[in-house]
């Protein structure tokens, strides 16, 4: 599986598929990507490889973010309460129907005017 960024500067690529996909509702994510809810591709950090090494922010709550210096695109969520695993935002994807969100998370942070998302489990934060 393989994607980058709106600009192409930064690549990356793994060889597994996602453990699982979610959409995230956390003011968080909407804030640091600017959208009502961010979809998550969760892999095995260890199985990623980048082109080369994207710039980070570290946000309050401690979570990392990468992004593309040049275009501005979100690309990679982790939190060192969760080493083992990183987060890539689904449109950052060469392929991305090929990761439909499996879940809701932080429903208690979904915007109002978001009506139900297919027919996934709905979890009011992260399960």
């Amino acid at each position: 599986m393989d994607g980058g960024c709106f600009c192409g500067k930064i690549r990356f690529s793994t060889t597994i598929d996602p453990k699982w996909v979610v959409n995230c509702h956390c003011d968080n994510c909407k804030r640091s990507v600017g959208a009502p809810f961010v979809t998550w591709a969760v892999f095995e950090k260890d199985s990623f490889t980048f082109n080369i090494i994207p710039p980070t922010h570290t946000a309050p709550n401690r979570a990392v973010r990468t992004f593309c210096d040049t275009c501005g695109t979100a690309i990679a969520y982790w939190h060192p309460n969760q080493k083992s695993v990183i987060d890539i935002t689904v449109g950052c994807l060469d392929e991305p129907e090929k990761c439909p969100p499996e879940r809701n998370i932080w429903t208690k942070k979904r915007l109002s005017w978001i009506e139900e998302l297919g027919d996934i489990p709905d979890h009011s934060i992260y399960p």
